[in-house]
C-alpha cells in the first residue's frame, strides 16, 4: 500500500474542516467566527470592556498562586510608572532584586534570572564544555548534562523584559470560560518556584 503524502492529507484535512463548518445554508456565519460574536468583516459596532487594572500600590498588595507549576508570578500591584520597561530603564529592578527585595517585601528575582541558559561554547563528547580549546564548565550538580553560564549577579539580557512573562491584573471577562486546573508537584510551588533545580529534568543534551 503506497503512503500517502503530506499534500494529499491537508487536502483531505481541510475537506473535513469545511464540512464541519457546513450548515444547512452553506458556510457557518461571519459573527460566529468571533469570539465576541460579531460579524468580523466589520469592527465598527464592536464595544469593547471597560477595564481597570488593579491598583493597589507595589508593597502592599499579596501575590497571587501560580497558575501552574514553575508558571511566572502574575503581578498583583499597580504597574503605573513603571512601565513600558526600556533598554535604559527598568522600574521592576529597584524593589526586586535580591540585595533589596527582602527589605521592601517584594518577591526577589529568582537564580534563573541571573543564568544564561544559551552559552556559546562546545560540548565535548566527555561531557565537558570547552571553549577555546579549554573546559570551562562540567556536568551540574544534578547529574544531567545540560550547560548554563551564571551572568555573576547581573540580570540576565534575555530577562530583562519583565512584563513579557509578568502581567499585572485586571477586571476584564475571558470570553472564553477557562476550565483549566493547575498541578503542583509539591504545595510549596504554588507560592514559589525552584525552575533552576528543575529546568533540566528528564534532560540529557550528550548522547
Amino acid at each position: 500500500m503506497k503512503k500517502i503524502n503530506t499534500i494529499t492529507m491537508s487536502l483531505i484535512a481541510f475537506g473535513l474542516l469545511a464540512a464541519g463548518c457546513a450548515t444547512s445554508n452553506g458556510f457557518i456565519s461571519a459573527n460566529s467566527l468571533s469570539l465576541r460574536k460579531v460579524n468580523v468583516q466589520n469592527e465598527n459596532s464592536i464595544k469593547l470592556q471597560k477595564i481597570n487594572y488593579n491598583k493597589v500600590p507595589p508593597g502592599s498588595a499579596k501575590p497571587i498562586e501560580r497558575s501552574f507549576n514553575n508558571a511566572p508570578p502574575l503581578i498583583p500591584h499597580s504597574v503605573a510608572g513603571l512601565v513600558p520597561i526600556t533598554k535604559g530603564n527598568n522600574a521592576c529592578l529597584g524593589c526586586h532584586m535580591s540585595e533589596v527585595a527582602k527589605s521592601v517585601h517584594a518577591t526577589p528575582i529568582p537564580k534563573s534570572h541571573f543564568t544564561n541558559f544559551r552559552p556559546l561554547e562546545s560540548i565535548a563528547k566527555s561531557g565537558q564544555v570547552v571553549k577555546k580549546g579549554k573546559i570551562v564548565a562540567r556536568p551540574n550538580k544534578g547529574g544531567n548534562n545540560v550547560y548554563v553560564n551564571s551572568t555573576h549577579g547581573k540580570l540576565y539580557a534575555g530577562r530583562y523584559n519583565c512584563t513579557q512573562c509578568h502581567i499585572p491584573q485586571s477586571n476584564a471577562k475571558p470570553l472564553v470560560r477557562n476550565t483549566f486546573k493547575p498541578d503542583y508537584s509539591n504545595k510549596r510551588q504554588m507560592k514559589r518556584s525552584n525552575l533552576i533545580n528543575t529546568y533540566d529534568q528528564g534532560v540529557n543534551t550528550v548522547k
